[in-house]
């Protein structure tokens, strides 16, 4: 007969397994669900996944501006309670760019800022120094 101390690891797996069976996979949070009536989530490298909540089902605009000039590179439009977009800014020029969404009189901005980087490296051979 096995004692209840072999049994207990399997008992205590055989439970968390259960309870991971037993609950609901994780979701994003909507921008409803998290009080705010905008949701930007970055997905990928130069992508973010942008979520508009418009209850109200009142215009809403989300555009992309360049700053330096105020240029409007992308815009949308909708009246459904909620709407989104998922924005690649990979193609975008280095600069200083907004994401601007204007719901109920109230505009939401998040600012972008795209610089380019390039890394240096260098490596110091320490095998045979040259002697003069």
């Amino acid at each position: 007969m096995k004692t209840l101390r072999q049994q207990a690891p399997r008992f205590v797996l055989l439970a968390a397994f259960a309870a991971l069976g037993f609950t609901a996979p994780a979701q994003a949070a909507t921008p409803a669900e998290n009080g705010q009536p905008v949701c930007v989530d970055k997905v990928a490298d130069f992508t973010y996944l942008v979520r508009v909540s418009n209850p109200a089902q009142r215009r809403a605009r989300l555009q992309v501006v360049r700053i330096s000039d105020g240029a409007v590179l992308h815009e949308e439009s909708s009246r459904k309670p909620s709407f989104g977009e998922k924005l690649n800014v990979k193609q975008l020029p280095d600069g200083d760019y907004a994401l601007v969404v204007e719901l109920n009189n109230t505009t939401h901005r998040y600012p972008i800022n795209l610089r380019t980087t390039v890394q240096r490296n260098t490596m110091v051979s320490l095998a045979t120094p040259e002697v003069r």
